[in-house]
């Protein structure tokens, strides 16, 4: 029996190599054939880049409080930290894996696959999590804003990446004209964007741009857009708060809802909840926005201004936001221009000590607000919220800077005094 037994394990063994052999020898006459008529069949070679982002910031704040002790911060954190994969599967078939380090979890940022150069029309399709055309603001990436945060109208979208369905043509009318255009769910970026009730509801986000002057030669660019944004909470009408911080990362968020503003923090000595929710029941936000932009040269400007529309079950209520922008080097370098939005700056020199070359320096100064007068009456309630920034970016590279922000904000609201606040980031990108 044992020898039976063997004697099968045997031919089993020697059926097997038997096939591998022939597999392989197959397998060297395929290449052999591909190899032969290469110029006929091409075979698929995806691609990989690899790159990410860190910026690593330290904030202090200082708010002086009548009545109570002084409401201050000085931190510091990775503020951003992401990981990120890309490239063509085939021709025009395109991928990228990007992910959130920041707070030590894990969240999804860019996770799409995008099928460019449409056939007849033109443009992209991605399907996935990418970032929603609601903006110039926020269509620039972080690695390209001038500033420590986006402007606080920005905060009326709840989130900057959605999953859906996402197209862009940028080659409309030769450049002249570009389109983006999303559908998206109600998924949370923190559970990896899952939605298992579509039929409760989607938002619809459009944005026109135009470059309506351009001069390369020159780095001269006047770019107008205006974007719309229609959400849909869902079927049955929901509690919602509107929350932002106040162009830091650190400090209390602001709540316009059950909330008082401005007292929203542990370290607070005050808070008062008595206060009534006034997004209760919230249906549908309908948002338009206007955006302008000019780069001449080393000089550039920047603006934008946003009417966000709440539809709840009992009445309307609506936020104006805006922002007003202006940057200058002094090293005589310019912002970058692409595809409707801010891109890379590339200095003329890059830092080195050794070469006594300085990199670029760019000075910043912005205006911001949001204003929710609407739907605040009370003496003690907070209308609306303004801040001023001057700073600074010093290019190193077109790789790595060091930011400098010194941010003033100031509450419309009795009792209530200024926050201020110095803000240092080292920001790199690979």
């Amino acid at each position: 029996m044992n020898k039976y037994f063997f004697m099968r394990k045997l031919k089993l063994s020697i059926l097997s190599l038997a096939i591998a052999g022939l597999g392989f020898q197959n397998v060297l006459a395929q290449e052999a054939e591909t190899t032969a008529d290469v110029k006929t069949e091409q075979t698929v070679k995806p691609t990989v880049k690899f790159g990410g982002r860190i910026q690593y910031d330290f904030e202090f704040l200082n708010q002086e409080i009548d009545g109570a002790d002084d409401y201050s911060v000085n931190g510091q954190e990775f503020r951003r930290v992401y990981l990120e994969a890309g490239g063509t599967i085939y021709k025009n078939i395109k991928y990228k894996v990007q992910i959130e380090l920041a707070g030590g979890e894990i969240a999804y940022r860019d996770m799409y696959v995008k099928f460019t150069k449409l056939p007849g029309i033109g443009g992209d399709l991605a399907f996935g999590s990418m970032a929603e055309a609601t903006g110039l603001d926020m269509a620039t990436s972080s690695k390209y804003i001038s500033f420590f945060e986006r402007a606080m109208m920005t905060n009326t979208q709840n989130f900057r990446w959605n999953s859906g369905i996402h197209y862009s043509n940028f080659g409309i009318l030769e450049g002249k004209l570009g389109l983006q255009m999303s559908y998206s769910f109600n998924g949370d970026h923190a559970s990896g964007f899952v939605e298992k009730n579509l039929e409760e509801g989607a938002h619809f986000v459009a944005r026109l741009t135009s470059p309506v002057y351009e001069n390369k030669d020159k780095d001269q660019v006047v770019h107008v857009g205006v974007n719309y944004e229609s959400r849909k909470r869902s079927d049955d009408p929901a509690d919602y708060t509107l929350k932002f911080r106040t162009e830091n990362h650190m400090g209390g968020k602001v709540e316009v809802g059950t909330m008082h503003p401005v007292y929203n923090n542990p370290l607070d000595p005050l808070e008062i909840t008595d206060y009534e929710t006034y997004f209760a029941g919230l249906e549908t936000q309908k948002d338009l926005g206007f955006e302008v932009a000019a780069n001449f040269g080393p000089l550039s400007f920047q603006g934008e201004y946003e009417i966000a529309g709440y539809n709840t079950v009992d009445e309307d209520y609506k936020v104006n936001g805006y922002y007003a922008a202006v940057t200058y080097f002094v090293t005589g370098d310019h912002r970058g221009y692409k595809k409707g939005a801010g891109s890379r700056v590339k200095p003329f020199s890059n830092f080195c000590i050794k070469d006594g070359d300085f990199g670029a320096l760019e000075l910043v100064a912005r205006y911001s607000a949001m204003d929710f007068s609407d739907f605040r009456t009370g003496d003690d309630e907070l209308k609306s919220v303004g801040n001023i920034t001057a700073g600074f970016n010093w290019y190193l590279n077109s790789h790595a800077r060091l930011m400098y922000n010194y941010v003033v904000t100031n509450y419309d609201q009795q009792d209530v005094n200024n926050m201020n606040g110095h803000l240092v980031r080292l920001a790199i990108d690979f």
